[in-house]
């Protein structure tokens, strides 16, 4: 068996207190014996050790015991753990065989594996669950608390006419509904959406609301700033005759285009010649610069010949001086290295010379200034009758021009310019239609949603298979007048031959719960689904002893069916029932089976916890 655990033992201990203890095997297990002998509590000594919240009920008996010792079996590999837990509340300690303590959370916690509760849903396969917790949609993990109940059924809640599947509670009805689908079907509600939560939804329709009034209040002001409007449809067939004025403008200006043309062309050819013109005046300008230039060169050359001529001439007219320093004569002085000294009159001569040169070239310059000179008066003439020329032909092309190009373009522009104005006044309308639509729908009154009853109550059709399994007990221990079992979707509890479960009395209503319980865990069994495989159940049989007024009817053998069926049909599992030791059968149906008697007095076993408490 690959999910659950089997329980092994279960003591109290207290210091210098005797154990108070019980032990389970596979199979069926009968905790007998009379009223007020401890059968009971150990129910409620088993839940608590399972993580269940409330303690077990203080009886004087129990005075002086402090923990709970819980053993348990896993199904899948047979180790063996010990769950203990203090009897005043507080964690759980784990513990193993070759693996360290470990204390566990009492208290379930979504996502943390540090629980009691997610160890034992680890062990029966159901770790990873989620199930719905409300119309919504909204889901949360699933808690061993929430299988305990389909497990452990205690005396009280044996006979109720509430359906095994519901507490009672309506704010947990969808989880619990919700849980008995996932055990019957195997599929969690871990893919379900969430719907929105109505006052969220409420808030931000509200939100919604304001912010469309807002966009719709600002864009009418925008829109108003455009001037006075019309409808949207007017505004659209106004922009659709200015599309067609401004197509017959654009053909207006370029004809007015084209006539401009060939005085646009006869333009362009004077300013061509104008530019031709002005470069060479600019040309000949800057030569006649330059030639000013080298004029005055020539004449500075002229200057200076002519003062070293001068010069030489006065020179050569000096007489020969004595040496300042030695008084020596000329050619009485000594020298190392003489150097050739021209003459005065020599050097006169040549200035002379070079100055007649120089004179000519100042001539030829004089020449080709004046020719320069002339040639650019012409060029500035012709120049400004080509200006001349040009002027006119652009005074005359900007005359046509504004009479025709402009006030075509103009036209154009102007034309856009209204075809641009009234785009915005349609996007506007556009969109405070738009926006009043949106608002009228987010004012309209949201419809109610529907519970989505089939998605949180199991339906008859899934709970098919299950109401099989309960018909076979029934037959198995002979329920008189069986015909068929049905789940009913309202009630979420089984029909009877045509008859509601909680419409019976607390004899059959008992006897009934322990079929719907048992019938759980065989279909568990039979379809190899996550469940601890365990079912505990107190006194089934017991009420049935006195039947109801209108039911006197039952047979008394159904007891006896009880047993023999539950003996056969669950040796790979485990069941723990508690009852009275009148219900058990004495002819040997029981043989074999691990039954614990309570005897109430000396003779046997008086109890659960030992008569005196004391240590042995």
């Amino acid at each position: 068996m690959k999910f659950g655990f089997a329980l092994r033992r279960l003591a109290l201990i207290g210091p210098g207190k005797a154990p108070a203890e019980v032990t389970f095997t596979r199979g069926l297990n009968v905790i007998a014996g009379p009223s007020d002998s401890g059968k009971s509590f150990i129910a409620q000594c088993l839940d608590y050790g399972l993580g269940g919240g409330a303690a077990p009920k203080e009886i004087p008996e129990a005075e002086g015991y402090s923990s709970v010792i819980l053993e348990i079996e896993a199904n899948s590999d047979l180790r063996v753990y010990s769950l203990e837990r203090s009897l005043r509340g507080g964690e759980v300690l784990c513990k193993a065989d070759g693996e360290p303590d470990r204390e566990l959370a009492a208290k379930h916690r979504g996502g943390k594996e540090d629980t009691v509760s997610q160890f034992l849903l680890d062990l029966s396969g159901l770790g990873t669950k989620k199930v719905r917790k409300n119309e919504q949609g909204e889901t949360r993990s699933l808690s061993f608390r929430d299988i305990a109940r389909l497990v452990i059924i205690d005396e009280e809640t044996v006979i109720k006419e509430d359906s095994p599947v519901l507490s009672g509670q309506f704010m947990s009805k969808t989880v619990e509904s919700g849980v008995f689908r996932l055990l019957l079907t195997g599929t969690d509600d871990s893919s379900i959406i969430a719907k929105e939560n109505p006052k969220v939804a409420k808030g931000r329709q509200a939100g919604k609301v304001e912010l469309l009034e807002g966009l719709l209040r600002a864009t009418r002001e925008r829109l108003s700033e455009l001037g006075e409007v019309s409808t949207l449809a007017e505004e659209r067939d106004r922009l659709s005759r200015i599309d067609a004025s401004i197509q017959t403008a654009l053909v207006e200006r370029n004809a007015a285009q084209a006539s401009v043309v060939p005085l646009q062309m006869k333009r362009s050819t004077a300013w061509t010649a104008l530019k031709v013109v002005e470069s060479r005046v600019a040309v000949l300008s800057e030569l006649q610069t330059r030639f000013d230039l080298l004029k005055q060169q020539y004449e500075s050359d002229l200057r200076r010949l002519e003062a070293i001529a001068e010069a030489g001439v006065q020179l050569n007219q000096l007489k020969e001086e004595r040496c300042p320093m030695c008084g020596a004569l000329a050619e009485h002085q000594h020298h190392e290295h003489p150097k050739a000294s021209p003459a005065p009159a020599d050097i006169s001569q040549a200035c002379r010379a070079e100055a007649a040169k120089t004179s000519q070239l100042l001539q030829d310059l004089q020449t080709t200034r004046a020719a320069n000179a002339s040639e650019v008066e012409q060029l500035q003439a012709t120049r400004d009758g080509r200006q001349a020329e040009f002027d006119a032909i652009s005074s005359e092309l900007k005359g046509l021009m504004e009479q025709l190009v402009d006030i075509a373009s103009k036209k154009v522009d102007d034309l856009r310019a209204s075809a641009e104005t009234c785009r915005k006044t349609i996007e506007h309308l556009e969109r405070i239609q738009e926006l009043e639509e949106l608002l009228e729908e987010a004012n309209k009154p949201k419809k109610k949603q529907k519970t989505d009853v089939a998605g949180a109550a199991v339906s008859t059709a899934q709970a098919d298979p299950f109401s099989r399994e309960v018909e076979a007990l029934l037959k198995a221990w002979q329920f008189p007048d069986l015909d068929r079992v049905s789940f009913s979707e309202n009630d979420q509890d089984v029909v009877i031959s045509g008859r509601a479960r909680k419409s019976h009395g607390k004899g059959v209503r008992a006897i009934t719960r322990a079929a719907f319980n048992l019938a759980l865990l065989r279909l568990c069994i039979e379809d190899e689904r996550p469940f601890p495989n365990f079912v505990l159940i107190d006194s089934p049989l017991l009420v049935y002893e006195e039947p109801d007024a209108g039911e006197s009817a039952f047979p008394q053998d159904i007891k006896k069916h009880f047993w023999e069926s539950v003996k056969t049909s669950f040796t790979d599992a485990q069941v723990i029932i508690i009852e009275n030791s009148h219900q058990l059968p004495g002819d040997g149906t029981l043989d074999g089976v691990k039954v614990e008697l309570f005897t109430g007095n000396d003779q046997g076993r008086r109890g659960f916890i030992p008569p005196t408490g004391s240590a042995a």
